[in-house]
C-alpha cells in the first residue's frame, strides 16, 4: 500500500511550547472520560436498561432506549460485552447484532470526535517537539505513540480494522488514539463498524444462546470468536511487515 499524498492528511500544527491554551482541552477530554466511566459504574442506571429486556422489546421506544444506552456504554469505554450480550437476550441474532453494531459505532465516533476536539493539537505538539525518526526508533511512550499515529495515518483503515479484531485491547483507547491522530472519520468509522461486528456477532449468540437449547449458538460464537482474532493477528503481521514494523497490539 502506497502513503496517501499529504493533500488528504490531516496537518499536524507546528512545535512549540505547549501553553494553557493547548492543555485545557486535553484537561477536559480527559476529565469528562474519566467522570463519565466512573458515573456510570456508581449509578448504573444505563446498565439497568440493558438488564431489562421487557423494556428493551418495547416497540421503536425499547430500540432507541438501547441504541442510546449502549453508545454512552461504548463512548466510555466499559466492557461492549454487556451491551451485545443484552442485545441477544432482547433481540436475538440478526436484529441483536445489528443494533449492537450500530451503538458501538456511534459510540466510538463520539470517543474519537472528543479525542480530537481535546487532544490533537496538544498530541501533535508533543510528538513534533523531537526528531520524528529518533523517536520512532525508540523503545518508550513517545516512540509507541510515534508508530501507532504513523500507522494510523498511512493505512488508517486496515490498522483500525486489525486492532478491532484482536481480542485484546482497548476499545476506548483506540478512540483516543485515533482521535489524537491525523486518522479521517469516514475510515475510522468504516474499520470500526467492520471490526467490532465479529466480536458483536459473537456476544450477542451468547445472549441469545443463553436460552434453552442454545448450545448450538454458544458453540458457533466460540467458533466467530477463534477465527475473528485469528484474522486480526494475520493481519497485524502483514500490515507490520509492509508498514516497517510500525503497528503493535498494545493498543
Amino acid at each position: 500500500m502506497t502513503r496517501p499524498p499529504d493533500a488528504l492528511r490531516v496537518p499536524r500544527p507546528a512545535a512549540g511550547p505547549a501553553g494553557p491554551r493547548v492543555l485545557l482541552r486535553p484537561a477536559l477530554m480527559l476529565l469528562a472520560l474519566t467522570a463519565g466511566a466512573v458515573l456510570l459504574r456508581e449509578f448504573p442506571s444505563a446498565r439497568h436498561v440493558l438488564d431489562s429486556p421487557e423494556l428493551l422489546r418495547a416497540g421503536a421506544s425499547g430500540r432507541i432506549a438501547f441504541l442510546l444506552c449502549g453508545a454512552v456504554w461504548c463512548a466510555f469505554g466499559l466492557p461492549r460485552q454487556a451491551l451485545c450480550f443484552a442485545g441477544g437476550v432482547a433481540y436475538g441474532v440478526w436484529e441483536g447484532s445489528v443494533l449492537s453494531v450500530v451503538a458501538t459505532l456511534a459510540g466510538c465516533v463520539f470517543a474519537f470526535g472528543w479525542a480530537r476536539w481535546g487532544g490533537r493539537e496538544a498530541a501533535a505538539r508533543w510528538l513534533s517537539s523531537h526528531d520524528p525518526t529518533a523517536a520512532s526508533r525508540g523503545g518508550g511512550l513517545r516512540a509507541r505513540v510515534s508508530r501507532m499515529d504513523r500507522a494510523i495515518q498511512t493505512h488508517p483503515f486496515t490498522t483500525i480494522l486489525t486492532l478491532r479484531l484482536l481480542p485484546v485491547g482497548s476499545s476506548l483507547l483506540l478512540n483516543i488514539l485515533a482521535g489524537l491522530s491525523g486518522a479521517r472519520v469516514i475510515p475510522f468509522a468504516a474499520a470500526t463498524a467492520l471490526g467490532a461486528a465479529p466480536q458483536t456477532v459473537v456476544f450477542v449468540l451468547l445472549g441469545a444462546g443463553a436460552q434453552i437449547g442454545g448450545g448450538g449458538r454458544i458453540a458457533v460464537g466460540c467458533f466467530l470468536f477463534a477465527a475473528s482474532g485469528l484474522l486480526g493477528l494475520w493481519l497485524l503481521r502483514r500490515v507490520g511487515g509492509t508498514d516497517g514494523g510500525t503497528l503493535s497490539p498494545d493498543v
